[in-house]
């Protein structure tokens, strides 16, 4: 099976994306070949909300171009799904995304969590992620690091150190029982802060990628009833790419 990774951001270099398929690819089943790439969304991070929406349309449409390739399913990287929603009704294949299959996870293993961001301005939109899944009443805190996405890959002792002063923050003075780590470049960190503060702690990538293994597995993909397909604008997308 050839599971295809997306990101939005032009800050990925091909060394930076290599570390992630590498991590990835580590912690996939057998038979799981993973391959990422970036979209094209002319923006190099994600901290406003219009880097955010830049980004949607450009995940959206490689996820088109994605599946025209043959993949058999796309995993979104960005914690917040950015342009999944919209590719959901463009294609056929599983399209799945860290901020929904994390955010349901941590709601089964805790009454009350906490997500911890990278840097910008997007805790908001974290808010409402939660509101949309239906687990706000159970979000405690989304405290913001200093720390970007690049950041996550190239300092990892940098970002540990933060993201677990942030996490504990928030267990001590919030009473979060669980921590989600709301960045998609954070493997790898959840097991340390895990350990540091003894509580669950969700990297949002292994759990999407599990969740795609699953749905791979049962061949199951989103409902066409939730997301009707778009074959307009799915042609129109096809039509700007020759």
């Amino acid at each position: 099976m050839r599971l295809a990774v997306v990101t939005g951001i032009g800050s990925y270099t091909p060394a930076d994306a290599e570390r992630r398929q590498a991590q990835l690819q580590s912690a996939a089943r057998p038979g799981i070949d993973i391959e990422v790439f970036s979209a094209d969304s002319g923006v190099p991070y994600v901290e406003s909300t219009y880097e955010l929406h830049r980004t949607e349309v450009a995940v959206s449409e490689k996820v088109v171009e994605l599946a025209d390739a043959g993949f058999d399913a796309v995993m979104g990287s960005a914690f917040l799904d950015n342009g999944l929603d919209a590719a959901r009704e463009l294609v056929d294949i599983p399209v799945v995304g860290p901020a929904k299959t994390t955010l349901y996870l941590a709601a089964t293993l805790a009454d009350k969590f906490a997500i911890v961001m990278a840097a910008g301005h997007l805790g908001k939109h974290a808010w409402d992620r939660a509101k949309l899944a239906g687990v706000l009443d159970r979000v405690v805190a989304i405290p913001t690091l200093e720390v970007t996405v690049a950041e996550f890959f190239r300092s990892p002792e940098k970002a540990t150190e933060l993201t677990t002063v942030a996490a504990r923050t928030a267990r001590d003075e919030h009473g979060a029982q669980a921590i989600v780590l709301g960045c998609g470049a954070t493997t790898g960190l959840a097991a340390t802060v895990s350990e540091e503060l003894g509580l669950p702690v969700l990297d949002p990538g292994l759990v999407a990628l599990k969740h795609t293994e699953m749905l791979l597995e049962l061949g199951l993909s989103q409902s066409k009833f939730a997301y009707p397909d778009n074959a307009r604008v799915g042609r129109l997308i096809r039509e700007q790419r020759r």
